[in-house]
């Protein structure tokens, strides 16, 4: 007699376990993410010297690069079917040769024409951005694939953002004290690489080996659409679409946090604030992260958060605009300013991340295809478009205002560095937050939502 095989709880509540599993996932995503984030663009202009414009237009083609090939990996990865789930193989697979290529792009030849240079950090960059989508889009998407529970679901996107901050914590204490201590220059930043590299590893591997997909979606029922008409789930689609724009805004306000090197180093003379600042900025980061888990359970919209989150950032960001950086006292309240800004950076990732898999459930109930990976690359896809764009310009801004690597800045130059670290990411954070604060899909819509998606059916 054969035996049915047992209901898997779609619903589950994993877990902490289970959340500190997944999140070792983003702690290891980060010793790559971060480091390019954080130390790409100087590395390439003051360590591997190439001209600042040249430097913007490696980084805005490779970052356009990143854009593109975004909604390609999440529409194959929602068409894979194997042993080991949807998404979770893309991991399993990719991250290796992800790392060797983080290792590769902080590698360069002072030797070799600036061409050469150039054209190698270019190549570097481009294959990296495509091995990271493989596995951060689809790590992205994997907790849609985990549970249907969507408290659980914010709770995974706080545990993975609060293991993320751990890695940007970490960072931003070593890398220059890393590079420092090994020779600093090219071998100091390469060495770097590898040590972050290393360590990324074991987390990798520990996230594999403690998650599983256990939702199911059953084809038959799914409409069956090419990648170009997957687009077509986008329009009216407003959830999707607010939570682009905030994606959007945030992926512009990296070019602003890309100046805040710079800043310290010519503004305030001391490249340690920014390790120091950045050290708070991300341990701020990882408590406002690990705060959603309890957070997202007092409010009736996971919309509020990100807007109030936003709204903190923008704050902090305008007061630091006016300090007198170069005083005991401007830095000390500067200290203050960027650890209400890693608190709300961390709050509003770590809310944001849980309500990427809420639209796929409300796109299915729309639009009868089921795509978390599609929707998960196209929210991403925005991000990178703005990082694109602001990353490269801060770059040939900054060359086009007289900046000259390891020289006293102009008095143009040092503003458009304050302006861009703090200004500039203040005015950006008050139109992610309209977008945030005007978010519709509230708990009581997603529950609505679900129930009929079984009574057609279509959901456990």
């Amino acid at each position: 007699m054969s035996t049915a095989p047992a209901t898997v709880n779609e619903y589950t509540k994993l877990s902490v376990p289970k959340k500190i599993g997944y999140a070792c996932g983003d702690f290891a995503c980060n010793m790559s993410w971060s480091l390019i984030g954080s130390y790409l663009v100087f590395f390439l202009t003051d360590v591997a010297l190439i001209n600042a414009t040249v430097v913007g237009l490696v980084i805005f083609i490779s970052k356009f690069w990143d854009a593109v090939n975004d909604p390609i990996i999440g529409s194959l990865a929602d068409h894979t079917h194997s042993r080991w789930g949807r998404y979770r193989p893309w991991v399993m697979f990719a991250f290796v040769p992800m790392l060797i290529f983080n290792v590769l792009t902080f590698t360069t030849n002072l030797g070799w024409s600036e061409t050469a240079r150039t054209w190698w950090g270019l190549g570097m960059y481009f294959i990296l951005v495509l091995l990271y989508t493989m596995v951060n889009v689809t790590y992205s998407a994997m907790p849609a694939m985990m549970t249907r529970d969507t408290e659980t679901r914010s709770g995974l996107s706080s545990f993975r953002m609060t293991g993320a901050f751990l890695a940007m914590t970490v960072l931003s204490f070593a890398t220059l004290r890393i590079v420092n201590a090994m020779g600093g220059g090219v071998s100091g930043y390469r060495n770097a690489a590898i040590v972050f590299s290393l360590l990324a590893v074991p987390f990798f591997l520990i996230t594999i080996l403690s998650t599983k997909e256990v939702v199911t979606v059953d084809d038959a029922k799914t409409e069956k659409v090419s990648f170009i008409q997957q687009f077509k789930v986008l329009k009216g689609n407003w959830p999707v679409i607010q939570l682009a724009v905030a994606y959007l805004g945030w992926g512009i306000i990296q070019g602003g946090m890309t100046f805040r090197l710079y800043f310290c180093t010519y503004n305030a003379g001391n490249d340690l604030l920014y390790a120091n600042t950045q050290t708070l900025w991300s341990v701020m980061g990882m408590l406002g992260a690990f705060s959603v888990s309890y957070l997202v359970t007092r409010v009736k919209n996971k919309g509020t958060l990100g807007g109030v989150a936003f709204t903190l950032i923008a704050v902090c960001s305008i007061i630091s605009n006016f300090l007198p950086i170069t005083t005991p006292a401007g830095q000390a309240v500067y200290y203050v300013m960027n650890a209400g800004v890693g608190f709300g950076s961390g709050m509003m990732l770590g809310n944001v991340f849980g309500m990427m898999p809420d639209t796929a459930e409300y796109t299915y109930h729309k639009y009868g295809v089921y795509c978390a990976g599609f929707l998960s690359t196209f929210i991403n896809f925005m991000l990178k478009v703005g990082q694109a764009i602001s990353i490269a310009g801060a770059a040939a801004l900054l060359d086009a205002l007289g900046y000259v690597a390891g020289a006293a800045q102009n008095s143009t130059v040092l503003f458009a560095m304050n302006f861009g670290s703090h200004m500039f990411i203040g005015l950006c954070s008050i139109v992610c937050a309209v977008a945030m604060f005007s978010y519709k899909l509230d708990k009581a819509a997603y529950t609505r939502i679900v129930s009929e998606l079984r009574d057609r059916g279509m959901a456990n």
